[in-house]
């Protein structure tokens, strides 16, 4: 099996990234921190749940992406139950690679999140230099165990 090594390397630049902006918001750069934050809609199209599909219906849901020099980040509050699904991104300026990461986390009392991640997404493609980009990947979920197929795009 054939591995492609430079991607693994960018999901790992992109982890190592939504550490540092997790734990310490102050390692960002000056120069990331005076760029001016673009604002671009998004959808996320995502597939039937493969534990229930005739319960777990395909969804879509338009996002908006605050766009900071290379950096994508994307929030929004989830219904009936209370909870956020937080989205991250990173731009290969050089490539047009990207990478998008989200998960969902239910809230418990005032503003707190739980612990645990309730699901998921991770995307990956190219972004188009002009025009439509589509990013394909899934959601993961613990409850219930499986996965749904989905797409970002914007």
């Amino acid at each position: 099996m054939i591995r492609y090594v430079p991607q693994r390397r960018f999901r790992h630049l992109l982890y190592v990234t939504t550490i540092a902006l997790t734990c310490v918001p102050c390692s960002l750069s000056a120069a990331a921190q005076q760029a001016a934050t673009k604002h671009v809609p998004a959808k996320l199209v995502c597939g039937p749940h493969s534990a229930n599909p005739k319960k777990l219906k395909a969804f879509v849901e338009h996002l908006q992406f605050d766009v900071t020099g290379n950096l994508w980040t994307s929030e929004r509050k989830t219904s009936p139950q209370p909870g956020k699904e937080r989205f991250l991104g990173i731009l290969s300026p050089s490539s047009g690679a990207m990478l998008v990461i989200g998960e969902r986390r239910l809230i418990i009392g005032e503003g707190k999140l739980d612990d645990h991640p309730i699901w998921t997404y991770e995307f990956s493609g190219r972004k188009s230099p002009n025009g439509l980009t589509i990013l394909r990947g899934s959601l993961q979920s613990q409850t219930p165990k499986g996965s749904r197929s989905c797409s970002l795009g914007f």
